[in-house]
C-alpha cells in the first residue's frame, strides 16, 4: 500500500507518465527509500528506542503548523487541516512517530562520530588553499567560427554519408479563436461591496504573521566534556549579568558569541515562528520588546537573547489591504469569463464549423500560427505545451476544446499537416553545413592535441610558446581552490593533484572534457596561514559532523539491510512492483 501510494503520489505531482516513472528508476527509488525505512524502525525496535505519548504530542503541539498566536490550534483545526491534506492524525501521528524514533537511532549510532584532526586539515586545505594559473583551451564551438563554410561538393559528400541523421519531423500550421483574458479585465468592475465579501472569505491569506526582531550571544556546546560545559555555563553567565545590567549588547555579542552572527552584533533580524529551533523560539516569543532572556539551552549551546522589538499576529484590516485585492479579483473573473466564452466557442464550432462566424459571434479574435513541430514554443501562446499537445491530437480541419494560454483561452483548429519525412538535401543543408564544420573543428582540436602532448613529453614546456604552435591565447585564472573550475574548460578537481604539486610555469600535459582541451601551468599559490588554520578548525570541525554522520548512518543502514536480505527477511515480488506501477495511471 505504502509503495502504491508513493508511486501514486509522484506520478500526479510531477505529471509523469508510468513509462517515465520507469525509464528514470523512479519506481526503484521509492522502493529503496520504503525498504530503508523498514531497516530502520526493525533495528529501533531490536534497541529499545520507542517514542512516549507525551513526546508525541510535545512534538506535535510545538509545531509551528499547528499553532496559532503561540498556543496550539485545538483538536478540531488539527484534524481539518490534516484532512485538507488527505491525512488522518492516525497516518500522521504514526509519521512523526517513526521520524522521532529513526532520529533517536540515528543520534545512537553516530554518537561516537568524530572528525579527525586529518580529516578537518584536509578539509580546511581543500577549502582555502588556492593556485592560479596560466592556460588555454582548445574549445570545438570557438574553432568551429574560424571554418570556412565547406564546397557544394563536400556538403553533398557528407549528406550521402549521413543521410540516416536527417529527418524532418512532422509539423502543423493551426489557427485559433482567442479570448483576451486582458481585454476582459480592463472592461470589467468590482464595487466595494465585492471585495468586502472576498475579504471576508479569504480575509485570513491578509494575516500578518506573529514576528520578532532579535539578538543573541552563542556559546557554542557541541562537542565538549560535561567539565567544559560547566565552565562555558559559567563564562555565559558572567555575560548574562553583564548584558542585564545596561552594557552594550552589540560589543557583547562582537566579544563573546560564537555565532556567525557575533560581526553584526549578534542581529538575527527579523523572524516568524519555525524558523529557529523549538527552545529558541519559545523564549524569543515570550520576551518583550528589550528584554533579555535568561541562559536559554538548545542544541548550539548557551544563547543569551535579546528581543529588540516584536509583532503580534493580526489581521490586516479590509481598508488596508483593499487595493491589493481589487486586482487579484479581477483578474480571477477575466480568467474566470475568458474560459466560459471560449468554451462557448468550442460548443458552437460542433455544429457550426465557420470560426470566423462563431468568433465574431462572441467577440473574440482569430489568430494563425506558423507550421511549426510539436516542440516549438509559440510566442504569442507563451508556455504552449497544452496547446500544441492538443493541436498534434487533432485531425486537420478538426477543432479542438479550450485551452489555457498566455493571457486567456484559445479554441484551435488544424489547418494543415506536414507529415515527418527524411529530408533532401536542400531541407538539410543549414543542419549538414554545421555539422560538417563542427565535425572539422572536432578534428582540428584532436589533432592540436596530439601534437601538444607530443612537444610537452618532448621538454617544451613553455606555455606561451605552446599556445602560440596552435593559435591559441594565453589567459590567467582567478585564484581556484581545489575542486575548482575554469569558465571556459569546467571542473579541475581531476587536476587537483598537479595543480597544488607542479613547480611554477611548467606545463602539464593536456586534458580533454566534454570535447575541449585544456592545457596550463601554475602561476602562483598561497600557502596557508597555520594560526588561521588553527583558529578555523574548531568551527570546521562542527561544520563538518553532520554530514559524516549522516554518511555513517546511511552506510550503517545500507549494511544492515544487506544482511536482512541476504538471510531473507527481506524480499522484492517483482512480479508485483511490475504490475503495480502499470496500473498507476
Amino acid at each position: 500500500t505504502s509503495y502504491t501510494n508513493y508511486l501514486r503520489n509522484m506520478q500526479q505531482r510531477q505529471q509523469l507518465s508510468p513509462e517515465i516513472l520507469k525509464a528514470f528508476g523512479f519506481d526503484r527509488q521509492i522502493l529503496d527509500a520504503l525498504i530503508g525505512q523498514k531497516v530502520i524502525l526493525a533495528e529501533a525496535k531490536r534497541l529499545g528506542f520507542e517514542v512516549g505519548e507525551e513526546e508525541l504530542a510535545q512534538r506535535i503541539v510545538s509545531n509551528p503548523n499547528f499553532q496559532a498566536g503561540g498556543s496550539f490550534i485545538g483538536r478540531d483545526r488539527y484534524q481539518a487541516l490534516l484532512l485538507q491534506n488527505s491525512l488522518t492524525m492516525e497516518q500522521f501521528e504514526s509519521f512523526v512517530r517513526d521520524e522521532m524514533i529513526a532520529s533517536k537511532l540515528q543520534s545512537f549510532i553516530t554518537a561516537g562520530v568524530t572528525i579527525s584532526d586529518n580529516e578537518v586539515e584536509t578539509e580546511y586545505r581543500k577549502r582555502n588553499e588556492k593556485a592560479t594559473l596560466s592556460y588555454f583551451v582548445l574549445d570545438p564551438a570557438k574553432i568551429e567560427t574560424r571554418i570556412p563554410t565547406p564546397s557544394e561538393q563536400d556538403l553533398k559528400t557528407y549528406y550521402e554519408t549521413n543521410k540516416a541523421r536527417y529527418n524532418i519531423p512532422e509539423k502543423r500550421k493551426s489557427r485559433y479563436a482567442f479570448a483576451d483574458m486582458v481585454k476582459y479585465r480592463t472592461e470589467l468592475t468590482v464595487t466595494d461591496d465585492e471585495l468586502r465579501t472576498f475579504y471576508g472569505e479569504h480575509s485570513e491569506e491578509y494575516r500578518l504573521p506573529e514576528e520578532v526582531t532579535a539578538q543573541h550571544i552563542l556559546f557554542k556546546t557541541d562537542g565538549k566534556t560535561p567539565e567544559q560545559i560547566e565552565a562555558i555555563r559559567k563564562k555565559a553567565t558572567e555575560v548574562l549579568d553583564r548584558a542585564k545590567k545596561g552594557e552594550d549588547f552589540a560589543k557583547l555579542a562582537k566579544e563573546f558569541s560564537e555565532d556567525t552572527s557575533a560581526s553584526r552584533g549578534g542581529t538575527l533580524g527579523t523572524f516568524g515562528r519555525g524558523q529557529m529551533v523549538p527552545e529558541f523560539e519559545r523564549v524569543a516569543f515570550t520576551l518583550g520588546a528589550g528584554a533579555i532572556s535568561d541562559l536559554v539551552t538548545t542544541q548550539f549551546g548557551f544563547h543569551i537573547i535579546k528581543v529588540n522589538s516584536r509583532q503580534d499576529s493580526r489581521l490586516r484590516t479590509f481598508d488596508e489591504i483593499k487595493e491589493a485585492i481589487r486586482p487579484r479579483l479581477l483578474f480571477e473573473r477575466a480568467r474566470d469569463k475568458a474560459k466560459t466564452i471560449a468554451e462557448q466557442v468550442a460548443l458552437d464550432l460542433v455544429t457550426n464549423k465557420d470560426l470566423n462566424a462563431v468568433a465574431a459571434k462572441h467577440g473574440v479574435t482569430v489568430k494563425e500560427t506558423e507550421l511549426v513541430e510539436q516542440s516549438a514554443m509559440i510566442p504569442e501562446l507563451g508556455n504552449s505545451m497544452e496547446y500544441q499537445t492538443k493541436v498534434f491530437s487533432l485531425a486537420k480541419d478538426e477543432f479542438g476544446v479550450a485551452v489555457e494560454v498566455q493571457n486567456g483561452y484559445a479554441v484551435p483548429q488544424v489547418t494543415q499537416i506536414e507529415p515527418a519525412h527524411a529530408a533532401s538535401f536542400e531541407e538539410a543543408r543549414t543542419r549538414v553545413t554545421t555539422d560538417l564544420k563542427g565535425d572539422r573543428a572536432r578534428e582540428a582540436v584532436t589533432e592540436n592535441t596530439n601534437k601538444l602532448r607530443e612537444q610537452i613529453e618532448a621538454g617544451k614546456t613553455d606555455l606561451a610558446a605552446l599556445a602560440q604552435s596552435v593559435g591559441a591565447e594565453v589567459k590567467t585564472s582567478g585564484k581556484l581552490t581545489r575542486g575548482g573550475s575554469l569558465p571556459e574548460y569546467g571542473s579541475l578537481a581531476e587536476r587537483d593533484q598537479e595543480i597544488f604539486t607542479l613547480p611554477f610555469g611548467k606545463a602539464a600535459p593536456p586534458s580533454t572534457f566534454s570535447g575541449k582541451t585544456l592545457v596550463f601551468a601554475v602561476k602562483g599559490r598561497d600557502d596557508i596561514n597555520p594560526e588561521e588554520m588553527k583558529k578555523a578548525l574548531p568551527d570546521l570541525r562542527q561544520d563538518m559532523l553532520p554530514a559524516k554522520k549522516e554518511r555513517y548512518f546511511t552506510a550503517y543502514i545500507d549494511e544492515l539491510q544487506k544482511k536482512m536480505q541476504a538471510d531473507g527477511l527481506i524480499s522484492i515480488n517483482e512480479t508485483a512492483m511490475t504490475q503495480i506501477s502499470s496500473r498507476i495511471q
